[in-house]
This record gives C-alpha cells, sequence and structure tokens, in this order.
C-alpha cells in the first residue's frame, strides 16, 4: 500500500524506527507497570496488547482503496 506524497523507502524506514523504538521501549514499559502492580500484570499485558495490535490489523485490511476514475472531456 502506498502513501500519496510518501516514497515506498520513506515509509519503510518511518516503520523500521518506530519498531526499534517500540523494540527499546517494551521492556521497560513492563517493567514499570510490574513494579506498580505486579509482575504477573505486566507479563500478562504483552499478550494482551499481541492480541490487541491482530484485531486492529484485521480492521485495517478491510479498507478498500478505491481508484479514480478518468474525467470525460
Amino acid at each position: 500500500m502506498s502513501l500519496p506524497g510518501l516514497r515506498a523507502g520513506t515509509g519503510l524506514t518511518i516503520l523500521s524506527w518506530l519498531l526499534r523504538l517500540a523494540f527499546l521501549g517494551s521492556p521497560p514499559l513492563v517493567g514499570w507497570i510490574a513494579d506498580q502492580t505486579s509482575l504477573r500484570v505486566g507479563l500478562t499485558l504483552v499478550p494482551v496488547f499481541g492480541v490487541l495490535v491482530i484485531v486492529l490489523a484485521g480492521v485495517m485490511a478491510k479498507r478498500v482503496v478505491r481508484t479514480q476514475e478518468p474525467a470525460s472531456a
């Protein structure tokens, strides 16, 4: 899927950086949640959020891309 005004390489770079940030930010977030509540709650949230991502990805996959028809002269 492409976005208007955004090259494929640029989109891939942005996605790559977002994944790196999530990779580096997730463990401290889980640790903070575990400190505030318990380790069981902190580690239970990881698969819960994973399932949430899968469900939301299904919603995004159902989008229909409409093409513009050429204008008649």
